[in-house]
């Protein structure tokens, strides 16, 4: 498995458990993300996670990597991941797609920006 690809899965891992530092640990201090509509504006990583506990659960997710293309210690990844949990209490079921920069820091893939739409 392509270490982009690991770096992903681990990430909705961390969420799926609500491993909550665990996700931190991937996500740069300066992560910047735009939902598929459920913050309403880009928000930084401790808003994204703290929003993440409040108001969501991840039960179960499935993830297909699209495409990845790297420009030195910079990759692009796109993916797309079919999801369900709650939302503010209440069951989703939905494919998302996610366009996701990554950056090497130290050797070690931190996600830097990513932007969110629904499938």
């Amino acid at each position: 498995m392509d270490e982009l690809e690991q770096a992903e899965r681990s990430l909705w891992e961390a969420l799926r458990s609500r491993e909550i530092d665990g996700a931190a640990s991937l996500l740069r201090d300066d992560f910047l993300i735009t939902t598929a509509g459920w913050l309403a504006e880009p928000v930084g990583k401790d808003a994204w996670l703290d929003a993440f506990r409040e108001r969501m659960t991840l039960a179960d997710f499935d993830f297909t990597l699209i495409a990845t293309r790297r420009y030195g210690d910079a990759a692009v990844v796109i993916c797309e991941s079919s999801q369900t949990g709650t939302h503010d209490g209440a069951p989703f079921a939905m494919t998302f797609r996610y366009t996701d920069v990554w950056v090497s820091d130290g050797g070690e893939w931190r996600l830097a920006v990513r932007h969110a739409s629904a499938s």
